[in-house]
């Protein structure tokens, strides 16, 4: 699958970039989806000079927890610890992006850069971004600290109602592993394709849920299911609220594309509930 998309993503820019040089092009206005889903991004950025700070939070515990008694008692999963987010992103040109986020998970900083190759208009039927960055995980006791990913970001509009992104990601030491006394990375190398969709209910609300196909590289002995999120998208004004359920409590590259959470396997019965809080403030540079 992920040599399928990466052939399309190379054939679509290889038809696409011609035309985005030889064309003034007039982009189609995208959704109000901002620059990501829930972990997964999109094709698209802020206007130049915008800077957004993002804060996320996923419930560590299920919500499906143990019996009635127990899941009363953590208030189905609200009452437990939780792996949080704090991020900050710029545009530094109008097809440029640069983000940095700080998780509690294993405190895993990762930054990252975005680049719009081109965006979906009348003469080009979809959307591009490449992505690219780092992972550093900074708690102790570990070892194969940090990563470098890349990912792809093609994505698709259909009329003004519905989006599908997809993201096919490589990234190096990912997922994590006990080996004696030591935690190491799962992974050398992995590769997967994230998929993404949003249904607009108004102009400001949205259904969004989000795809990650289980890893096949992983051990025989580690039974991990395909990971998924799903709930709302609000945006209001510069921010943009969203609620929503998953199986996948990750954020981060490096924990999503190795369908792991915290080297442990994932279960598609899990009910962790979390939301994302973004908020954008500048003022977008003029062009003339």
């Amino acid at each position: 699958m992920i040599r399928r998309s990466l052939l399309a993503v190379t054939a679509l820019l290889l038809i696409a970039v011609p035309l985005v040089a030889q064309t003034n092009y007039a982009p189609t206005p995208p959704l109000a989806l901002g620059d990501s889903l829930f972990a997964l991004p999109t094709a698209h950025i802020p206007a130049e000079g915008i800077w957004e700070v993002k804060f996320t939070h996923r419930f560590q515990q299920s919500a499906d927890q143990g019996n009635l008694s127990t899941r009363i008692h953590s208030l189905f999963g609200l009452d437990s610890n939780a792996d949080v987010g704090i991020g900050l992103s710029y545009v530094a040109r109008r097809d440029l992006q640069f983000s940095i986020i700080r998780t509690n998970a294993l405190d895993d900083i990762e930054g990252a850069a975005k680049y719009i190759v081109f965006e979906q208009a009348r003469t080009l039927p979809a959307s591009l971004a490449l992505r690219g960055g780092f992972d550093w995980r900074t708690a102790a006791g570990l070892h194969d600290r940090s990563s470098f990913f890349g990912q792809a970001v093609l994505s698709r509009a259909f009329g003004r109602r519905v989006e599908i992104v997809l993201v096919p990601t490589y990234a190096t030491n990912v997922g994590r592993a006990s080996a004696g006394s030591s935690d190491v990375a799962l992974f050398k190398h992995a590769a997967n394709v994230p998929v993404g969709a949003a249904l607009m209910l108004s102009p400001s609300l949205s259904i969004v849920g989000e795809f990650v196909p289980k890893n096949h590289d992983l051990p025989k002995t580690l039974t991990s299911a395909f990971g998924w999120a799903f709930g709302l998208k609000r945006a209001i004004g510069g921010h943009y609220f969203e609620i929503l359920l998953t199986d996948l409590p990750t954020t981060q590259v490096d924990q999503y594309v190795s369908t792991t959470y915290l080297g442990g396997a994932i279960h598609r019965g899990d009910l962790h509930l979390g939301f994302n809080i973004e908020r954008r403030f500048g003022k977008p540079k003029s062009h003339r």
